[in-house]
């Protein structure tokens, strides 16, 4: 057991949430994350959660993901000094992870030179996966990379 996870302790689950509409929604991001172990804490009327939360709401299109999301980058900068070896980063599905393969690679990437793991709750046939440092992502990154297109279908179609 390493440092801060004895009993009582922060037990080494975080969480990113992305708000955003080709997402689950924040509520239900925020549930999957507590049923897995993420606690909520507040100090005061200040949130200490291990939680990092990201609204991208009202983002439509990118080629620079990493820079709208700026409390994941903030959080994975800070996890790299901090090197929090064996916590694990829970995403609700594949597509919180990154909007393309490219920078759900990015993160898992990031998070694995933190010496993090990464935990994602719904993979196929609601499935969860937890990646650690090493893995192949060839077939998680496809997962994202279909995600991706079926979400950009959808908004395309509901345009038209």
């Amino acid at each position: 057991m390493s440092e801060g996870k004895e009993e009582g302790h922060f037990n080494g689950k975080w969480a990113v949430v992305t708000v955003h509409p080709s997402l689950p929604s924040k509520t239900e991001q925020v549930a999957r994350a507590r049923a897995w172990g993420v606690t909520e804490s507040m100090l005061g009327r200040d949130d200490i959660s291990a939680l990092i939360l990201d609204d991208v709401s009202k983002v439509k299109r990118t080629t620079n993901w990493m820079a709208k999301l700026e409390a994941r980058a903030a959080f994975i900068d800070a996890m790299r000094l901090l090197r929090p070896e064996g916590d694990t980063v829970f995403f609700a599905t594949p597509l919180c992870v990154g909007f393309s393969a490219k920078l759900a690679e990015q993160t898992v990437r990031g998070l694995w030179e933190a010496g993090m793991q990464v935990y994602v709750h719904s993979v196929r046939d609601n499935g969860a996966a937890l990646y650690v440092d090493g893995d192949d992502l060839t077939e998680f990154l496809e997962m994202v990379q279909l995600a991706a297109n079926a979400a950009y279908q959808r908004r395309f179609r509901a345009r038209s």
